[in-house]
């Protein structure tokens, strides 16, 4: 509740000497202090009828921000009277409105809200029909098309008097027109012509409704309807210019051309750089070149050249004038050789199409310009050239009603440049016209072998090797072509043995057994398929053919090193130490010539294999110093103490001294992987071993004949002394 004022009246203050008596002292001027119910002070209240002024002002004043704050702060009062309310009320709307009305979807919620209060706060109010038609405009400017036809219909039904229901409707028909919703403007807009034919609105929906009849295509409605605004306004298109437009066309839909013409022209007239001019002078040109009025038309091209240079129209223009008539698809090219037969009298008309082409890569014209380009090689005998440009128009616009016409120009040049391609084994050419257009497979049918193979090397040239595979495949079969079957099967060979396709393998070698190979072929096909066998564990398969390559002389040198090599791994698994052992030396003399020769086969692995395998076998049969030379050879490969062979070799070497008997030999080295890898596996083992010696030592000492606690240095095991090597440690006790 707002505090009630207070007064409080102070005593005059007394008056000093100096009066004259009888004189009265000036009365001083009083003081107002409002304080609420608790005595506190507080603000003067404000007086509605002032701020109500100052409102009104504001508005007038167009000041809304300002008009608005004062219209809050009476919102906001109590006391308000009725009918003041409804004033606030309907002032907070229109200063929304004047604020939000450029921006609507930044005030649709306060402005709906705001006249929606005002509105529903008295429906009899003077000012309802103003709020309907605001909640209408508001939803027309946010596209909420439902709500604002529903705001402006219940305008219709309650005001139906209110001079606001014909601006609203015609504002619904306008927006609907917009939104091609045709029949819905239509009926709008006649809503308007029926009821309220003295409205101000009446010339907009008029128009409006006609342009929504010739959009409905109701051209005979329309005509009636543009005749009844012509003949009341006569210039009505002053206001709206585009109706012109829309009644040169209703006119050329009714094929009354020279009408139609008379209006373009009285538009263009209007307005003769307005944008989109360019567009209907070439409009207008076209239709004197159909009307067979050359002569105007190419100066309407010239002057749409001079006036709006690089856009569509120009283009366009440009190219009628370089073909003296109209060419637009669907082509025909019988008719475009004909044209292009003819001599050029300015600019020759390939260089015009390049132009017009190269300046976009979306305008109908130059997409069409692509077309008739292709056409224009294909006519010059560029057959290669053509079929590019065909595919790529094809590739770029494979909706385009011309892509019927861009094939026949590929299969035309394809049949002209097969045979001069043919002709110079230019495969190379016969892929790439093949492999491009995929008119040209479908049209060709089955392939001939020559042609087959053309294709095949194309592709192998290209290193588009499972096209190439896939076309020479057909070559094999039980029956060996003459002169493709080797090529064929070299070329499958190799791949499948890069691939590891060794089941394949095996299947082609199948096909080929009975085929009069050369021998060298034949000698790769037979190891191919011994590596095969062995990779797919066909160990039966492999090793009688690896028997046959092993003794082979005519083979290369890196085939029977590989041939032993498996010979001598079976021989292993067999545990047919004779073999094994022959193999192995084999093995490794084989690839140590692969090696000196500087081989690309050269396999330093399978050497090191071997050598490992030649330890085992040595010590196997109890050969401890031919296996202590094989471990000093593998010991190349296992150069420092990085390699993780490396303990397990000095392990292993330590066992065959002590084999030997040379103890102290074996005992450094036992020591050495022990300091180096304590916590290996080899370490700990060795670490055992050496267990092993002092135990062994101890006995010796307190054995009859032996000397506790002498100072002599221990005997080597197998007899004799032997003395640690110099700069050893001694073992650890």
């Amino acid at each position: 509740m707002t505090p009630a004022p207070a007064t409080t009246e102070l005593p005059p203050l007394p008056t000093g000497g100096g009066t004259t008596a009888g004189t009265a002292a000036p009365n001083p001027k009083r003081e107002v202090i409002y304080v609420d119910e608790q005595g506190n002070p507080v603000e003067k209240p404000i007086d509605p009828e002032v701020v109500w002024q100052e409102a009104t002002k504001a508005m007038e004043a167009h000041q809304y921000e300002d008009a608005l704050t004062k219209l809050r702060v009476l919102y906001d009062q109590p006391q308000l009277k009725r009918d003041r309310r409804l004033e606030v009320l309907y002032g907070i709307s229109d200063c929304l409105w004047e604020l939000y009305k450029d921006k609507p979807q930044a005030g649709y919620d306060a402005i709906v809200a705001a006249t929606s209060e005002a509105l529903n706060a008295d429906l009899r109010n003077d000012r309802a029909p103003d709020a309907y038609a605001r909640l209408g405009s508001i939803n027309l400017r946010v596209g909420n098309m439902e709500e604002a036809r529903a705001n402006m219909l219940a305008l219709l039904r309650q005001y139906p008097l209110s001079s606001l229901v014909a601006d609203s409707m015609t504002e619904l028909g306008r927006e609907q027109l917009k939104r091609e919703m045709y029949e819905d403007a239509a009926e709008s807009f006649r809503t308007v012509l029926e009821n309220y034919p003295e409205s101000a609105s009446l010339e907009e929906a008029s128009m409006g409704l006609g342009k929504a009849l010739v959009r409905l295509g109701r051209h005979n409605d329309a005509s009636v309807i543009m005749d009844f605004v012509n003949k009341r306004w006569p210039r009505c298109y002053l206001k709206d210019t585009d109706f012109l437009l829309v009644q040169a066309e209703n006119l050329e839909a009714l094929r009354r051309n020279d009408a139609a013409m008379d209006v373009y022209w009285l538009f263009v007239n209007l307005e003769p750089r307005r944008e989109g001019n360019n567009d209907l002078l070439l409009k207008m040109a076209d239709n004197y070149t159909r009307g067979n009025q050359w002569n105007a038309a190419s100066l309407m091209y010239q002057r749409i050249m001079k006036l709006w240079p690089g856009i569509s129209s120009s283009r366009v223009s440009q190219m009628r004038l370089a073909e003296k008539g109209i060419y637009d698809g669907p082509l025909n090219y019988e008719q475009m050789c004909t044209l292009f037969a003819r001599p050029a009298e300015d600019t020759p008309l390939e260089r015009v199409y390049r132009e017009i082409m190269d300046a976009s890569e979306t305008s109908p014209e130059c997409i069409l310009s692509r077309l008739k380009y292709s056409m224009w090689l294909l006519w010059d005998k560029q057959f290669t050239q053509a079929m590019g440009s065909a595919a790529d128009f094809i590739d770029r616009y494979p909706e385009h009603p011309g892509v019927p016409q861009a094939r026949d120009i590929i299969w035309t040049a394809f049949q002209s440049e097969l045979g001069n391609a043919l002709a110079e084994q230019n495969y190379r050419r016969i892929l790439l016209l093949w492999n491009g257009f995929p008119l040209v497979r479908e049209r060709y049918g089955d392939l001939d072998p020559k042609m087959r193979y053309a294709l095949a090397q194309g592709y192998m040239e290209r290193g588009d090797e499972a096209m190439g595979l896939e076309l020479l495949g057909a070559f094999l079969t039980t029956r060996m072509d003459p002169d493709y079957g080797e090529l064929a099967l070299t070329e499958y060979f190799n791949r499948y043995l890069k691939a590891g396709a060794w089941d394949k393998i095996l299947d082609l070698s199948k096909i080929v057994t009975d085929w009069p190979l050369r021998p060298q072929l034949r000698s790769q096909l037979e190891y191919a398929t011994a590596l095969s066998a062995q990779n797919l564990g066909l160990s039966g398969a492999a090793l009688s053919r690896w028997r046959q390559l092993a003794i082979r002389k005519d083979i290369p040198l890196y085939q029977r090193a590989y041939a032993t090599y498996f010979l001598a791994r079976d021989a292993e698994v067999r545990k047919d130490v004779g073999d094994a052992y022959t193999y192995n030396k084999q093995v490794i003399d084989l690839f140590q010539q692969l090696a000196d020769e500087r081989s690309d086969k050269a396999d330093p692995e399978r050497i090191k294999e071997s050598i490992g395998a030649l330890m085992d076998i040595c010590e196997v049969a109890n050969r401890v110093p031919e296996a202590l030379e094989w471990v000093k050879r593998y010991g190349q490969y296992v150069p420092d103490a990085s390699s993780p062979e490396y303990p397990g070799l000095r392990y292993r070497e330590a066992r065959l001294y002590r084999k030997l008997g040379d103890t102290t030999r074996a005992q450094f080295l036992l020591e050495d992987v022990v300091k180096r890898f304590p916590d290996s596996p080899f370490g700990k083992a060795a670490a055992s071993e050496l267990r092993t010696f002092e135990v062994s030592r101890d006995l010796k000492d307190f054995m009859p004949g032996g000397s506790a606690g002498a100072p002599a240095a221990a005997p080597a095991e197998g007899g004799g002394n032997a003395a640690a090597p110099a700069g050893n440690p001694p073992a650890n006790r």
